[in-house]
């Protein structure tokens, strides 16, 4: 054997002598014989395959694997006394040898440790080397026939590594399926670990893409050593931003937590710009880590006020103007009262006459006239004796920079300067009584009990503004305080673009009731000052400090700025005492001070000397932070991007921003001493960690709004419909449900939910629209007899209409659906029976033990929503029904588009796989927010949203007219109860095919065997739509009418109510068909009825087969929470037998949906497929007039040919078009789709008509159909009503007389005139001489 391997050796052109055969294995298993050479060094990968070949050739269809082991191969083995190992080392591809040291190999031979080529300076060559790094992502790719394996199948798999300087794919062919399997697993664990993958083969350019790929002989697995703190003693960050600090953030927080925890340190503080969206993500990755959370908020300040002890002698005034803008208005009266110890001590009352005429609009609004001035002193005169009234005083007015900005403008005519300092009661109002619906005066008085007798005259608001005044000053004595926040000529503020700078400031909570003044503070910011950002007014700040910490913040706080500008000592010991504690941050955070020159090295260090030596002069605590943006140094490249996007100039100096260890620190400020620096690094941070409770962003448990006797209401209801159905007694299936339902709802606190969608459901239906269910409310009986879902969720059974009588001895295994039982008639009475039950488990809505929070989703005509939210508001109250907030992140494709617009910014070109990487690190980085479509959280009347979360604008943009949770609504799942109360095609097209057809649509048949035929063929139609590719009649109907679905019911064929709703389930959830149940169906392995189709599916076929109930439930809620199994799951369908097919489903499932849902869906469905089946006319019309946004009459016209031949040109132009084109063309087609269908049934689209076409509704004329004028394209609908309502009574001769009459625009008359609306019509009634 030995004397052919060598003669083999020789006649490839292999002639080193130094080569040794090392071992020959068989491995008869794979049918694979590796030869292990000892070298000096590696011949090339060519000379290497080429003896493969020859030897595979020679052995006559034995496999052949080479393996060189190079002298560096055996300096390894030895210094890691590997040698004995290697002995027993197997040939496969999976087999696991492991060093010692913990290096694993686990694919070809082992790779040696410290000889790694930067990833970054790798070449496309022929020689090998080494690579180390972590793994990014792994990729699989489509088996093949390998050629140089003769047409063996190759199992190829990419795995992306990075070590920092940059990242590729390193390429590996594996065997078959199981070996890619093991190795993906493996690769994802060494992911998880941030375990480093040492990789030894060659860089080529790939033939197929011409990317740099690694190919790979052998891998290694090194356990991931991450950074540790290693210092005896160890600090607290208190000053870190998530991904939440909008487009500036990088850091995962469940990931800084943990950091935190192998650092050893004992708390960490969250900090992001503005807003505290990370604090549930943090409490809950806090409790995790063991690690105690602290939370905070980096704030824009605006230094607006100063405070001054309440102990005053204060002058309220109010003047009356002749306009809004002192430099060209007059002050005509004024009218003050002074107080002293809260009572009126003096009063100051005059007109003021300087020859002005009062205009008519202000005599109405104040009941002024310019007689009333005659003999009244001059504005000179007024002033005088104004300044000396207020001398010494504090001055207090309702909006009192307007009446400010008068009396200064008009007192410096005549060398007099107003220096009081002034308190206004309109800002003191907003913040303390911040839920009024307005702070205007009289709204005010109301609130307070304040008599306002005339209003808008001066005398009787500045009396009626110092009673005001003096009840908002109990108000802050009530909340603890002594001192006035006021303002001055020096705090006064800069107005429209030249708007006063903000400073940054850090606010931490330390006590429960500081959390809620934080959250008060983050509202009334965003609600009430956001500009640019959410601004912190001082004056709001003083009022709320209760149970805070204020730190000085970074380079960007008002302390550092002061001391960076010589401000003085006076004004820099005035402003450090507002803070209880005083920040410095590591020399290269300010590097940007020197590249600006506005600072040297050695002052940054001075200025932080600076502050060292400020807080020991005032005895307040200095501390040293990171401001913490990254993780890992690593991680400065996905900010430097971000930071590029948005036009940052500077973005590739990335300050060190990551989280830094004790010792790095102690050494960053060890020029501060020894001592020094241990206390702001160490003590003092760690110090203020303790003073800090350990709070909680939410109150723990559920809680639900109540209405007074909810629970006797919804029992009487719930039995009374019962007994209008079932008749008395009641079944005792019936009975036994009910029992338990109302236990649980009862029990747990959830009548006054299940009451509130009842009354939102019947106040819908009452006004003449129907409500689809969502979710999983479909079931719970209770909701069904309470009118709030018609999806009735007890097994399959007949229910007489007549006498009552029931009969549930029903084959369960048969029927699942009580839709498809067979007709019966009543055995007592004759009576054709009801055939009623969709078989669903109560427990999939509120957990065995009744404790799951219900989410009670409701489909709402979309014209009809904005009713409804209204309604919610008016049954709980203002204050109490708020938007559900969302928070948007950097998507896949948006974080592409970053580094797309970074390497063109910069001139780099990436790798693919750095790219990739680069942009996986941006995703999730917080963009905007936004607003839940139908979502309302409700909060109970005796609570305060406050307790829970913020409140803001949607997208901060406060002309939405809407406020929204601060926190995204998933956080507080199972804090605050949620309303989806979600606006939707369905239940508008219903009500107006009432309308059209005078058919009920409860009253449709759900058994009618037409419309059910429409699922499996178009014959019931009388149609072929075969040229469109479709092979069933369910176009244009909800849910079943894409592509997709159309294709589900082509490769299913339903012929049952079951089978639909199975279907609906498997298409609207995330892989549950594709990639799972399909090759289940098609290959026969499972049938439909046994494939996963729905949540409720998982917790059945449990329970059925054996599994305890309470487990049953929870794989369900993990699978269909995308989760997966655990593996004690997974042993438990194991050990109950399960079939292996039905774990593998489970396993590939993202998200399902609830049985309850599928079945309001599909009756929905069904009721609009029977319209179409038997009212086409009715049903084209209706589903145009709902789609009429998206619907091109230019498009649509010429019939059936004409069409079919726009579907044809649009499909080919869609693959050129970008994703956001395709998706609206892809719309557009399937509108033309059921264009073509109408065509083909015979009914004609009608062209627009200038008399005849509507608005914006598709009519019904002479068994045709006329468009409206807003489906003509570039034609809206407010112009479409504008045009109709304009031509009314009108004939028109001429093109022109049209639009002078219409006031349609060019635009619109050109598209008109496309369509054909103006043929035969003359453009305009001028006669050509010529």
């Amino acid at each position: 054997m030995q004397e052919e391997l060598f003669a083999t050796l020789a006649r490839v052109g292999i002639s080193d002598e130094s080569i040794q055969l090392e071992n020959v294995v068989l491995s008869r298993e794979q049918n694979m014989l590796t030869v292990f050479f000892r070298c000096k060094r590696e011949p090339s990968i060519e000379l290497s395959q080429l003896l493969t070949d020859s030897l595979e050739e020679r052995l006559g269809g034995t496999r052949v694997r080479v393996v060189w082991l190079s002298e560096e191969y055996y300096q390894e083995l030895e210094t890691e006394n590997e040698a004995m190992q290697f002995a027993a080392q197997q040939p496969s591809g999976t087999t696991t040898t492991t060093a010692p040291s913990g290096k694993r190999s686990v694919y070809g031979g082992f790779v040696p440790s410290g000889k790694s080529t930067p990833i970054k300076a790798l070449k496309s060559g022929k020689d090998k080397c080494i690579i180390e790094g972590t793994v990014v992502s792994i990729n699989e790719r489509n088996s093949f026939k390998n050629k140089r394996r003769k047409d063996a199948v190759s199992f190829p798999l990419d795995v992306s590594i990075t070590d920092g300087t940059d990242s590729i794919y390193c390429s590996l062919l594996l065997d078959d399926e199981e070996q890619k399997s093991a190795m993906m697993a493996e690769f994802e664990t060494a992911k998880k670990n941030k375990d480093r993958v040492l990789a030894q083969g060659v860089a080529r350019e790939s033939q197929m893409t011409g990317e740099l790929m690694f190919y790979a002989n052998n891998i290694c697995l090194v356990p991931g050593v991450l950074r540790q703190d290693e210092s005896e003693v160890k600090r607290v960050e208190l000053h870190l931003h998530t991904r939440m600090s909008t487009q500036d953030g990088i850091t995962e927080v469940g990931a800084a937590f943990e950091t935190a925890k192998r650092f050893g340190h004992k708390a960490l503080a969250i900090t992001d710009h503005g807003v505290v969206q990370a604090f549930p993500a943090a409490a809950k990755a806090a409790k995790k880590a063991g690690v105690k959370p602290i939370f905070g908020v980096e704030g824009y300040l605006l230094r607006e006020s100063e405070l001054i002890d309440m102990d005053q002698t204060f002058v309220v005034f109010d003047l009356e103007t002749t306009g809004l803008k002192p430099e060209q208005c007059e002050i005509i009266e004024i009218g003050a009262v002074k107080l002293k110890e809260g009572v009126i001590v003096d009063r100051f009352q005059t007109f003021v006459n300087d020859g002005v005429v009062i205009p008519t609009n202000i005599t109405e609004l104040t009941g002024i006239t310019t007689d009333m001035l005659a003999g009244a002193p001059n504005t000179r005169e007024v002033l005088t004796q104004f300044h000396a009234f207020c001398e010494g005083c504090c001055l207090v007015a309702h909006n009192a920079e307007f009446d400010m900005s008068f009396v200064r403008y008009h007192a410096a005519r005549f060398n007099l300067v107003f220096a009081n300092q002034y308190a206004d009661t309109l800002m003191l109002a907003r913040d303390l009584m911040h839920d009024l619906i307005n702070h205007k005066l009289d709204t005010l008085c109301e609130a307070l009990d304040v008599v306002l007798e005339s209003h808008h005259r001066a005398t009787d608001d500045a009396a009626a503004t110092g009673e005001i005044f003096l009840k908002l000053l109990q108000k802050i004595r009530d909340l603890g305080l002594d001192q006035l926040p006021v303002r001055s000529d020096e705090t006064k503020q800069e107005r429209g673009k030249k708007r006063s700078a903000t400073n940054h400031i850090i606010i931490l909570a330390k006590t429960q009731a500081g959390m809620k003044n934080l959250y008060r503070i983050v509202s009334y910011a965003h609600l009430d000052h956001f500009h640019y950002n959410p601004i912190i007014p001082f004056s709001l700040l003083s009022l709320y400090r209760e149970g805070l910490i204020l730190g000085s913040a970074c380079e960007a706080g008002e302390l550092y700025q002061a001391i960076l500008k010589e401000a003085g000592e006076e004004r820099i010991e005035y402003l450090a005492k507002t803070y209880d504690f005083l920040e410095i941050q590591p020399r290269c955070n300010n590097a940007f001070l020197v590249r600006e020159n506005k600072a040297t090295d050695e002052r940054i260090l001075e200025i932080n000397r600076e502050i060292v030596a400020l807080g020991d002069r005032l005895k307040i605590p200095v501390v040293a932070t990171g401001d913490v943006h990254f993780l890992d140094p690593e991680d400065a490249i996905y900010r430097e991007v971000i930071l590029t996007k948005n036009g940052f100039d500077d973005a590739s100096f990335q300050a060190p921003l990551y989280f830094k260890t004790t010792k790095e620190m102690l050494e960053e400020f060890a020029y501060l001493g020894e001592e020094t620096a241990l206390r702001v690094v160490v003590e003092e941070p760690n110090r203020i960690a303790e003073s800090c409770d350990l709070l909680k962003p939410f109150p723990d448990g559920t809680h639900a709004p109540t209405i007074e006797h909810a629970e006797d209401i919804l029992r009487d209801m719930a039995l009374g419909k019962a007994h209008e159905i079932y008749g008395d007694p009641l079944p005792e299936v019936v009975q036994a449900r009910l029992d338990r339902e109302l236990k649980s709802i009862i029990g747990n606190g959830f009548a006054s939910l299940y009451l509130m969608a009842q009354r939102l459901v019947h106040k819908s239906n009452s006004d003449g629209y129907l409500v689809g269910s969502r979710g999983s409310v479909g079931s719970s009986f209770v909701a069904t007899m309470a009118g709030i879902t018609e999806v009735n969720p007890l097994q399959p059974h007949y229910v007489c209409p007549n006498c009552k009588h029931s009969d549930f001895e029903i084959d369960r295994m048969q029927y699942f659906c009580g839709i498809d039982m067979p007709n019966r008639d009543c055995p007592v009475c004759g009576t054709r029976y009801n055939k009623m039950g969709f078989d669903i488990p109560f427990e999939v809505f509120l957990g065995f033990d009744g404790d799951k929070t219900p989410d009670i989703d409701l489909n709402f005509s979309g014209e009809y929503q904005p009713t409804a939210h209204k309604y919610v508001e008016e049954m709980f109250g203002r204050g109490h029904a708020f938007r559900a907030g969302t928070i948007s992140g950097v998507a896949e494709r948006t974080a592409f588009d970053y580094v797309r617009q970074y390497e063109e910014k910069t001139g780099k070109v990436l790798r693919k796989a750095e790219r990739e990487r680069i942009a996986q690190g941006c995703q999730d980085v917080k963009v905007t927010t936004g607003q839940h479509p139908g979502g309302i959280v409700i909060v109970p009347k005796e609570d305060d949203i406050l307790d829970y979360t913020p409140i803001q604008y949607p997208a901060d943009k406060s002309n939405k007219n809407t406020i929204t949770t601060h926190f995204d609504f998933h956080a507080m799942d199972d804090r605050l109860v949620k309303l989806d109360i979600l606006g939707h095609d369905d239940p508008t097209a219903l009500r107006m095919l009432q309308d059209m057809t005078g058919l009920d649509p409860v009253s449709i048949p759900l058994d009618d065997p037409d419309t059910m035929r429409i699922y499996i063929a178009s014959d019931s139609l009388k149609v072929d739509l075969s040229a469109i590719d479709c092979k069933v009649g369910s176009l244009g109907t909800p849910e079943f009418g894409t592509g997709f679905v159309r294709g589900v019911l082509d490769a299913t064929q339903p012929t049952t109510m079951e089978e639909l709703v199975r279907i609906s389930g498997l298409t609207h959830g995330t892989d549950v068909w594709l990639g799972n149940a399909e090759p289940l169906v098609i290959n026969k392995i499972a049938k439909l009825n046994e494939v996963i189709c729905t949540r409720d599916d998982i917790m059945n076929y449990l329970i059925a087969h054996g599994v305890d109930a309470s487990s049953s439930f929870k794989i369900m809620e993990s699978v269909r929470k995308g989760k997966g199994l655990k593996p004690e799951m997974e042993q438990k369908l194991l050990d109950n037998e399960i079939p292996a097919w039905y774990i593998d489903s489970c396993k590939k499932i993202k998200y399902m949906f609830p049985r309850g849902h599928a079945v309001a869906y599909t009756m929905m469905s069904f009721r609009v497929a029977y319209y179409k089946v038997h009212y086409p006319l009715e049903f084209y019309s209706v589903y145009f007039t709902v789609r009429a946004d998206l619907f091109d009459v230019s498009l649509a016209a010429g019939g059936a040919e004409r069409v079919l031949e726009t579907i044809h040109e649009l499909e080919r132009a869609a693959a050129k078009m970008t994703d956001s084109e395709k998706g609206r063309t892809k719309d557009i087609i399937t509108i033309l789709e059921v264009v073509y269908e109408m065509n083909m049934r015979g009914i004609e689209l009608l062209p627009v008509d200038l008399y005849k076409s509507d608005a914006k509704q598709f009519l019904i004329e002479d068994g045709a159909i006329r468009p409206p004028f807003n489906a003509i394209p570039g034609l809206g609908t407010n112009a479409a009503v504008a045009m109709v309502e304009n031509r009314k009574g009108k004939v028109f001769h001429t093109v022109e007389e049209f639009r002078s009459v219409t006031k349609a625009n060019s635009g619109i008359i050109a598209a008109m005139e496309k369509c054909g609306c103006f043929d035969g019509m003359e453009k305009t009634a001028q006669i050509s001489l010529f």
